[in-house]
Parts: structure tokens; sequence; C-alpha cells
């Protein structure tokens, strides 16, 4: 009896150092997570405009100037026949002119207010319906003068246009430095026309 209690402890201690065994070889996985960071690069791009190179265009008798941008058309005679220069941007409807008139022609004791009256008799002919804003004293390429906006409806084709007009005193002259466009396009095109009338010369 006590013979088969020690074979059964045996057994026993037998079994258990085999399950101990095979606890300790345990084996034990690392999973590693590699993280990729994407990075995004922005290039800024940059457009530039060129601006068109400005042409000086002269009188024929190289009295008076004016700059314009190069793309516009540097003699169109079709404007004004009384006119010195005009010149024309059709794409965009922007129209500048300049009359030259000889003080002598109006008297020796005219002013540049009988000039503009006379300029404002000559735009009544020509528009149906002229409206003039109020008038201000101006100098421009070293003549004094009066500026007054005009707008109307031309009578030649029905199109309603606004005027820039300039009335300017010389020594000798009296001009009309005038720019216009469609009353459409005023708004855009006033800067640029008014830049044009400022760029007037004369040498008289």
């Amino acid at each position: 009896m006590k013979k088969g209690i020690i074979g059964a402890l045996l057994s026993f201690l037998l079994v258990a150092s085999m399950a101990l065994a095979s606890c300790s070889a345990s084996t034990t996985a690392t999973t590693t997570t590699a993280t990729t960071t994407a990075s995004t690069t922005i290039t800024a791009t940059t457009t530039t405009t060129a601006t068109p190179a400005i042409v000086t265009v002269t009188s024929a008798d190289g009295i008076v100037s004016i700059s314009v941008p190069s793309g516009w058309n540097l003699s169109d005679t079709a404007l004004y026949s009384g006119s010195v220069i005009g010149v024309a941007n059709d794409a965009n409807s922007e129209y500048v002119i300049i009359t030259e008139r000889p003080k002598t022609d109006y008297g020796t004791n005219s002013t540049v207010s009988d000039y503009m009256n006379v300029i404002q008799s000559v735009f009544g002919d020509v528009l149906t319906n002229p409206v003039w804003g109020q008038s201000s004293n101006v100098t421009i390429g070293g003549c004094s003068g009066i500026s007054a906006q005009l707008t109307g409806t031309r009578i030649s084709d029905g199109s309603n246009m606004v005027y820039y007009v300039n009335a300017l005193a010389s020594k000798d002259y009296y001009y009309n430095v005038c720019g216009y466009t469609t009353s459409a396009m005023a708004s855009s095109n006033q800067e640029q026309l008014e830049t044009i009338i400022k760029s007037f010369r004369s040498t008289n």
C-alpha cells in the first residue's frame, strides 16, 4: 500500500514537470507598424502681365502730342475731319481726338471760355440730347483750360456716348482734347482715356 502511494506520487511529479517545461517555452510575437507620412509641396505660380508699350503721337505741324498704347490705331483720320490727332482702340470703343485752332480766329480778346462755348455748339449739332456735367478748371501739358463731361445720343448712328471734353489754351492756340467711348463702356474706359488726355503736350 505504501509502495503504491509512492508510485502515484512519482507519476504526478513527472507530469507536473512536463507541464512546466511546456509553459516556459512560450513565444512572444512583436508586430512593428510602419507609419508613412505623405509630404505635399505647393508651388505658387505668379503670372506677370506685360504692360503695353507707350507710343507718342505728334501732329503734322509738330506742335502737339499725346501718348497712347502701341496697339492703338495711331492715325484714325475718320474720327473727326477737323482734328490734328485722332487715335482709336476700336476693339474696346476708346477714342481720342485733338483739334487745334489759332486764337486769332476768335478775336484778340477771346478766352478759353469762349472756345468752350464753340465746342458746346458743335456738339449740339452731332448729338440729339447733349447733357453737360459740371465744368472744372484744369491744367494739362502746361495749358490751362476747362474740363467737362458730356453725354448724349449720336445722330449719325444712334449710339449713346460719353465724352471727356477739355478746352485748353496755349500762347497762340485753342485745343479741344477729347476722349470718348460708348456709355456701356464708360466705367471701364474712363481711366485709360483720362490718362491719355493728361499726356497731352504743346510746344507753343
